[in-house]
């Protein structure tokens, strides 16, 4: 993030740049005696086919650090800050970081505070870091670096403070919301949410799955539309690859609804549609063309039927999604603060309902069932002995 430059400049002292080992080693020396550390990363999402971790920040009361993750090539001693009980890693939104620390180092993660999941159970109507730090430190953010190649080397100065000051200010902002989370009683709810966090899978990419499936959603194709759009999905994936970029700077999702719907069969058609330049036509068209061919002789594309849910699920789970909201009112927090999704849907599909499935089904969120479990299973009861 860049701040205003009086902050950064009379404030902020300049983060110590990792790039050896021998320097890794000596921050977490440092690390490794801290009680809370902030932490964040910066990826090349955009830049990619396959992304990457490109930096991960580290802050501590007195010092921050900036880790360079491609010139590093062995990170495996960070494991034993990640999953330490007694080191508390504060992150802003915290899941997807740590898919990504899990997909790209398989780090371990234990004690972990999410300065959003806290903002999100205060009720905060703005979750955001740079709402947050506005509101409590009157820092000004600009997200000038959000969408800039981190894997470029070396590193302008600029991006440097930016990604600093993404954990500059975690330490002092949990201290904050720590405090509000107690007044307000909600701590205990906010603990079981961190503790859910360190249980994520790690990121996979699976653009190769049935991503295309939402693409097609909407779109108004006919079966023999889908087979061709499939096809040229397929396409842009395999020279995305090939290009190493990611698949929309092939060509976009309307590119490839557009190509599904004409299905073009010369090369001089592809002039036509839109986000197919002169460059990509001459270089790609012909197998552009061999692909819509391809999904025109497809006979089934495998498409899963909708199964419509019985009737007592609907019924269930109409209940319990009413009983949270009221519930998230009285809370004053986001209804599925009160009980996730995952959790609704499978309490709604459990046919004879007990108490004891509910606990099992609760299992990763024991808090909430000791709060709310009568409560649920009443309604689950009600609902099937009538």
């Amino acid at each position: 993030m860049h701040y205003n430059q009086h902050m950064v400049s009379n404030v902020i002292q300049p983060a110590i740049l990792i790039e050896t080992t021998r320097h890794l080693l000596e921050m977490i020396s440092d690390l490794r005696i801290q009680p809370s550390i902030g932490v964040d990363t910066e990826s090349n999402s955009l830049f990619e086919y396959q992304e990457k971790i490109c930096l991960i920040q580290f802050s501590t009361m007195d010092q921050d650090y900036l880790v360079d993750t491609i010139k590093l090539k062995d990170l495996s001693p960070l494991n034993e800050i990640f999953k330490s009980d007694a080191i508390e890693k504060i992150f802003h939104a915290a899941e997807y970081d740590l898919m990504c620390l899990k997909r790209d180092f398989h780090f371990e993660f234990n004690n972990i505070f999410d300065t959003m999941i806290a903002s999100r159970i205060l009720g905060f109507r703005s979750i955001g870091l740079q709402s947050l730090l506005k509101d409590y430190f009157d820092v000004d953010v600009e997200k000038k670096y959000q969408r800039a190649n981190w894997g470029k080397r070396p590193l302008p100065n600029e991006m440097q403070q930016y990604a600093q000051c993404d954990t500059h200010y975690l330490i002092d902002l949990r201290k904050i919301l720590l405090e509000k989370l107690k007044q307000e009683n909600k701590l205990e709810l906010a603990i079981e949410d961190f503790n859910r966090m360190t249980c994520v899978d790690a990121f996979v990419n699976n653009k190769n799955n049935d991503h295309y499936w939402k693409i097609i959603k909407g779109s108004s194709l006919s079966h023999q539309q889908e087979n061709v759009l499939i096809e040229i999905y397929f396409l842009r994936e395999n020279l995305a690859k090939q290009l190493n970029r990611p698949p929309f700077k092939v060509f976009g999702n309307q590119t490839i609804v557009e190509l599904a719907k004409k299905m073009p069969k010369y090369e001089n058609q592809l002039n036509s549609i839109s986000g197919l330049s002169p460059k990509l036509i001459l270089n790609y068209g012909e197998q552009i063309l061999q692909s819509i061919t391809i999904g025109l002789h497809q006979v089934s594309n495998n498409r899963k039927k909708k199964i419509r849910p019985d009737q007592l699920f609907l019924q269930k789970y109409d209940a319990l999604k009413h009983w949270r909201k009221i519930k998230g009112i009285e809370m004053s927090i986001e209804s599925d603060v009160v009980l996730p999704k995952e959790h609704l849907e499978q309490i709604a599909h459990k046919k004879n309902c007990t108490l004891s499935d509910i606990q099992e089904i609760m299992r990763n969120i024991p808090y909430r069932f000791q709060q709310f479990g009568k409560e649920i299973y009443a309604i689950i009861e009600g609902i099937e002995l009538t």
